[in-house]
């Protein structure tokens, strides 16, 4: 344990030292967060108010923002740079650095998380969730999903600038394409069907779902198991092909 969160204080002060991370992380997020809903306040999506569907859109952006730039490019760069092998030489396993990973991703989510919930609620006078215990059965489950799709970027890149251009084309159809800035209806046909194989479509449904007091409707459980889906194959992925060292 004393060495998990030994590992777990080294990772949180990397995490915080790196200004990608960061501005992925807490920076784009809330400004996109706080530009529409300046914009769409007043709008209504499928019965839902902009702040009962875009609050928990905006966390899964944080889902995904973390998962690829905090854990899955941080990886690739702590890797390129020996720090893994480095650790070999000192009492702290393999075991303690994935746990202090995952540990730096739930806090990264939880931090930012409540930056979008601070803004709503003081800066737009937004309510907020009034079932919490559904929403953090749904935050949990997608973070879990997007930290093995993250460890999956980290697998099969060796190099940082290839890990980062991952990342970076992978935001548009994330953010774009899964209804967590627009809404899909908004879309022509052909792009609502692409929506389709955008994982975070379900995480944008699922967290919504949650926040919404709708998680174990069948639609919503649908998605739900979906991402268990993805979660199973990309943890398999992972578990093949990821090295902590080259």
């Amino acid at each position: 344990m004393q060495s998990v969160l030994t590992h777990t204080k080294m990772e949180m002060k990397l995490f915080f030292r790196e200004t990608l991370a960061l501005l992925f992380t807490f920076i784009v997020p809330a400004v996109s967060f706080v530009v529409f809903g300046l914009m769409f306040d007043t709008n209504t999506y499928n019965g839902l108010n902009y702040f009962q569907a875009y609050i928990p859109s905006m966390i899964g952006i944080i889902i995904f923002t973390t998962a690829f730039f905090s854990m899955g490019l941080q990886i690739v760069i702590d890797r390129e740079k020996g720090v893994y092998k480095r650790l070999k030489g000192t009492p702290i396993n393999q075991n303690a650095i994935f746990i202090a990973t995952i540990l730096k991703g739930f806090i990264a989510i939880y931090v930012g998380a409540i930056e979008i919930l601070l803004i709503a609620k003081f800066g737009f006078g937004s309510s907020l969730t009034e079932h919490p215990l559904e929403f953090f059965v749904a935050l949990t489950l997608c973070s879990v999903t997007f930290f093995a799709i993250g460890f999956i970027v980290s697998s099969v890149t060796k190099r940082m600038q290839t890990a980062l251009g991952v990342a970076m084309i992978s935001m548009y159809p994330m953010m774009f394409l899964s209804g967590a800035t627009l809404p899909l209806e908004a879309y022509p046909e052909i792009l609502q069907k692409i929506a389709v194989i955008v994982p975070l479509t379900y995480v944008v449904n699922v967290l919504r779902g949650g926040w919404n007091g709708t998680l174990f409707t069948t639609d919503v459980m649908i998605d739900g198991a979906i991402l268990i889906g993805i979660l199973v194959v990309s943890a398999l992925i992972g578990i093949k092909y990821f090295r902590w060292t080259d």
